[in-house]
This record gives structure tokens, sequence and C-alpha cells, in this order.
């Protein structure tokens, strides 16, 4: 190997750990945005944000010519943009970061069995192994939820939320065949833009939207900047070139940092110190989904840069 490929091999895993570094970190400083902004407000606007950054990244993509299945994207964007946020933000306002942070590992697991109800990925016995280690990692973290600092209702939102999360991207996966993944993203999540403003002045607190948002102090502004433009933006689009780069396979192993960052962060910043048991559902999560992981690696030969 020479020392360009050298130099390019490191310079293409950067790409995903900066992502798993960005991700882990949005779940505290989300956590210490809605301490200051109501919780429908501030989705409705970093997730405006989140539009505005995704659709200038669409617009350097070429484009198909053919027809947009908008009634899937329509349905796609209600599960995934709609339908998620709304529980995900509810529950991370009603539990702790850290368990939000170990509850979101179990993204993967969904994902794996809705595909394979939808006759989508064969699961193994080995693969199975690795599904039910990491589903008892995540009912341990959730039934110990309400005694590390979050709450059981907190903890079940969540975890509805991924599951949500893994029906929506299931049903991408025929989609993406026509349309990539970043655009994807900007147009759901475009089309929920104007159900979030009406949560937000239907279901928010009695202020004005504009007057609180203009009452925001900095680290709230921080806050709604770097959940919406850099969380769901500029890391989406580094994802995206890691999977080209990488591989999907390569790439998603970097997905196993999140949680560790994220309850690293909270730990730190807000004091939120994990219970024994937590850690152990977490780890149990973490060690499933490697061992899942390696299992499908292992099937597949190994990954290769497309």
């Amino acid at each position: 190997m020479s020392q360009t490929e050298a130099r390019q091999g490191r310079t293409a895993v950067l790409a995903p750990l900066a992502v798993a570094l960005i991700w882990g970190i949005n779940v505290p400083v989300m956590k210490a945005g809605l301490a200051e902004l109501d919780p429908f407000l501030f989705n409705a606007a970093r997730l405006t944000l989140s539009a505005l950054s995704l659709g200038l990244f669409s617009l350097r993509e070429p484009r198909g010519g053919g027809r947009l299945p908008w009634p899937t994207i329509a349905l796609f964007a209600l599960l995934s943009s709609v339908v998620y946020q709304v529980m995900f933000l509810w529950g991370m306002n009603a539990t702790s970061a850290s368990n939000t942070a170990l509850i979101i590992a179990t993204g993967p697991l969904w994902t794996t069995l809705l595909s394979r109800l939808a006759g989508l990925e064969r699961i193994t016995r080995a693969g199975a192994i690795g599904l039910g280690v990491a589903f008892s990692g995540a009912l341990l973290v959730t039934a110990t939820g309400a005694r590390g600092g979050g709450s059981l209702a907190g903890d079940l939102a969540v975890l509805a939320a991924m599951i949500v999360w893994a029906w929506a991207t299931v049903l991408s996966r025929p989609m993406l065949e026509e349309i990539s993944a970043t655009r994807l993203a900007f147009l759901s999540t475009l089309l929920s833009i104007p159900f979030h403003w009406v949560f937000a002045a239907a279901l928010g607190g009695e202020a004005a939207p504009l007057k609180t948002l203009s009452e925001v102090s900095g680290f709230g502004v921080f806050a709604l900047v770097y959940s919406g433009a850099l969380s769901t933006g500029i890391a989406y689009a580094l994802w995206n070139t890691s999977v080209v780069r990488l591989g999907p396979a390569r790439t998603a192993a970097y997905s196993y940092l999140v949680p560790v960052v994220a309850l690293l962060v909270a730990w730190h910043f807000l004091s939120e110190r994990p219970r024994p048991e937590q850690l152990l559902g977490g780890g149990l999560v973490l060690a499933g989904l490697a061992w899942r992981q390696r299992v499908r690696r292992d099937a597949r030969g190994p990954a290769t840069a497309r």
C-alpha cells in the first residue's frame, strides 16, 4: 500500500468517527436545550435548521430523471419526521440523557427484526443470539430507568420511537434505489416542518414562539444549531460519504461509539451518574449488536468500499 492510499484510508476513518462523536454529544446537548425551550418549539426550530442544511447538501447531488414516489415519501416523512420525532422528544424530555443514549443503541435490533418480518433479511441462529442479548440489555436499561434519574414512561417513549424509526428505515430501502439518502432525509424533514410548528403553537408554552426564541440564551442557540444543522445536517452527509468509502458494514460499526460518548458527556456535564444496572444493560446492548455485526460480516466476507 502506498503512502497516498494509507493517508486516504486514515482520512476515510475520520468521517464515521466524527459522526459518532457528533451524535453522541447531541443527546446531552438536546437534553440541556430542552431545559430552556418548550420541547415542541425546540423541535420545530431545530428541524427547520436541519431542512436548510440537508437542502444545501442535496443540491450538490446528481438527480435522476424518474418520478419520485411521493406517496411512499409522505408515509416515510410521517413515520420518521413526525411520529418518531414527537415520541423521541417527549421521551427524552421525561427521562435522562444516559437512558436515552443506551436505548438509542437498540435501533439496529428493531431494524433487523422488522426487516426479517418484511422478508428483506434472514436471521441465522448465531445472529438471533446476538439480537437476544441486545434485547435483554434494552429491557434492563428500561426497567431500571426510573431509579437512574429517568422515568419508565420516558424510557418506553424513546423505545417506541426507535421501533418507529426502524419501521421507517425498512420502508425506505426500496426508495433508496431511486433517491439518495440525503435527498430523502431533506424531503421528509421538509414535509414535516408545518406539523411541528403547529404542534409548537398548539401544545407549547403560553408565550408566543418568536418571543420565546428571542429570549433563548447563547447555549440554547448553540443547542439548536448543533442539534439541527450539525447533528442531522453535516453529520448525515459525512455518514453517507463514509458508506461510499468504507462500505456500510465498517461504517455501521462506528455507531456503537454513540452511546458511549453520550454517557461520558452526560456524566460530566449533566451529572448523570449511570447506575450499575444501566451500564450492564448498555454493555449487553453493545455486545449483542457487535456480535450480530460480526456474524453478518463473517457471512458476507470482508466489507469493501463501493
